[in-house]
């Protein structure tokens, strides 16, 4: 399950629930230690209907009335403040203290798996269709050691990868024959130009200035 900041809100309704995970057309939210899957067009859940979401922004509808919400419940407004001088982003672990999260890689939605362990940015090929990367001839491939064995990795170049208000262009990654990794792998090509924090089981990432 896809995890993401997590900052709680008491909203107007007095229904305390945070935003987890966002990605096109869905939404997943905690309501009263309950993890819920909102989907754009189905009926609500526990009151809670989704009307819109992507990668940035959900329109959530309780009792009747919407609201924007961005990840971790700030609600959306319309005149927005100074951005601050560092962009920063939480992550929290799930049960398995995995530290996933909602991005983007060249501006299409997906989810995230930090992985301190992975050179680079690391994907499947189905993966790599769904972001418009290209493979051809001319691509460089790679023997590729994984978890499931010896596989054909080919080397690539991301245009765009990005969680929050965190992007870094132009970053290395590779694409694995097959349906390994399950989720895409941010390794160091992305997190060497962030500097990474531990609070507690908190993960803080703050992008460094150029």
């Amino acid at each position: 399950m896809l995890l993401s900041q997590s900052f709680w809100l008491q909203n107007i309704y007095a229904a305390a629930f945070r935003v987890q995970a966002l990605l096109p057309d869905m939404a997943v939210v905690e309501l009263d230690g309950r993890r819920i899957t909102l989907f754009k067009g189905r009926a609500p859940v526990a009151g809670l209907r989704l009307i819109s979401a992507d990668s940035y922004e959900a329109v959530i509808e309780y009792k009747g009335k919407r609201k924007k919400y961005h990840l971790g419940n700030q609600p959306v407004q319309t005149n927005y403040p100074a951005p601050a001088a560092t962009a920063e982003h939480h992550l929290w672990p799930d049960n398995h203290g995995m530290y996933f999260t909602a991005g983007s890689i060249n501006g299409v939605g997906t989810s995230l798996l930090l992985d301190t362990g992975a050179t680079v940015v690391a994907m499947n090929i189905h993966h790599a269709r769904s972001f418009g990367v290209v493979l051809s001839e001319q691509t460089r491939r790679l023997n590729v050691k994984t978890a499931s064995g010896k596989t054909t990795g080919y080397s690539v170049k991301l245009k765009t990868v990005r969680i929050g208000n965190i992007q870094v262009n132009n970053v290395d990654a590779v694409v694995l024959q097959g349906g390994y990794p399950e989720r895409v792998l941010l390794g160091m090509s992305f997190l060497k130009n962030v500097d990474m924090q531990r609070k507690n089981n908190m993960i803080l990432l703050k992008a460094r200035p150029y």
